[in-house]
């Protein structure tokens, strides 16, 4: 497929899933329906990102901050069904988790009734005109300004992943999200061109997202001792120490794990637009 028919056919798809799975959510508000809504947002939003670079930017920004937008009215919710299903996980050897785990269902219903409101005042009839302007304007595009520059977006995504990787810290936890927001990006970005990228080995989209989980794990247990940490001052009854000490214990396994394989994130994409990308590099043969 060609460049210009890949971006077409990108965000049309994507514009169509977004728009069912806001129906879906509105018409039975599940954790699977948000997951999937949330999903949809984040590959129209990163088809966009990749629209951007080669049309008017600032037309898509501004639908891209409304859509953000949405997206981030159900973080709060995300992360507290997060919370509960490592909880439920973990509470059969770790009695002492029922009064944070009955705090945390109280907290996931309370969250629930405000985002069932959020996504009733959802109005995507705005959201899809301006999608369609966007596709016409990509329809514009001649094949000399797409055919093998598809890349060139993504290398300013990648441009900002390696930046973030050289800002790591273990004392400091915030990099390794920051690491994560800008991989997150990077990763839905080249899922929409890698149709278009010289022998891309699919399997690399696996270990991209394996590789982002690893950082999202430790995003959730930060979260979490941190939502314990306002419980235990709330409700000084309970001696939340147990669970803090095992959700402690958690957090510095799971960060050690991912220093040592952070550096995997320097072989999915090439360093500068110059380069080659990783899986053309051919090893040289001994004694060459």
């Amino acid at each position: 497929m060609d460049a210009k028919n890949l971006l077409i056919d990108s965000l049309d798809k994507q514009r169509a899933a977004y728009r069912e799975n806001l129906k879906l959510c509105r018409d039975e508000f599940s954790k699977k329906a948000v997951h999937d809504l949330r999903t949809s947002l984040r590959r129209l939003l990163a088809t966009l990102d990749v629209i951007a670079f080669f049309t008017s930017a600032s037309r898509i920004e501004k639908l891209s901050d409304r859509l953000k937008d949405q997206l981030d009215g159900f973080s709060d919710l995300r992360d507290i069904q997060v919370m509960l299903d490592r909880v439920s996980e973990d509470s059969n050897s770790l009695p002492d988790l029922e009064p944070f785990q009955n705090y945390l269902k109280k907290c996931e219903k309370r969250k629930r009734r405000t985002d069932e409101k959020h996504v009733e005042t959802i109005k995507p009839g705005g959201d899809q005109k301006r999608l369609l302007k966007i596709q016409e304007a990509v329809e514009d595009l001649s094949a000399d300004e797409l055919d093998g520059k598809l890349p060139q977006a993504v290398d300013e995504a990648y441009l900002t992943v390696q930046q973030r990787y050289g800002d790591i810290n273990p004392e400091n936890l915030a990099s390794v999200h920051h690491l994560r927001v800008a991989f997150k990006n990077f990763r839905y970005m080249v899922e929409v061109i890698y149709l278009c990228l010289p022998n891309f080995p699919e399997a690399q989209l696996e270990q991209m997202h394996d590789y982002q989980t690893q950082m999202g794990n430790i995003h959730d247990l930060q979260v979490l001792l941190e939502t314990l940490a306002k419980f235990a001052k709330d409700d000084d009854s309970t001696d939340s120490e147990p669970v803090r000490l095992f959700y402690e214990k958690a957090l510095d396994e799971t960060l050690a794990t991912f220093l040592r394989t952070k550096d995997e994130v320097l072989a999915f994409w090439r360093p500068t637009p110059l380069a080659a990308f990783p899986w053309q590099s051919q090893p040289k043969k001994k004694g060459e």
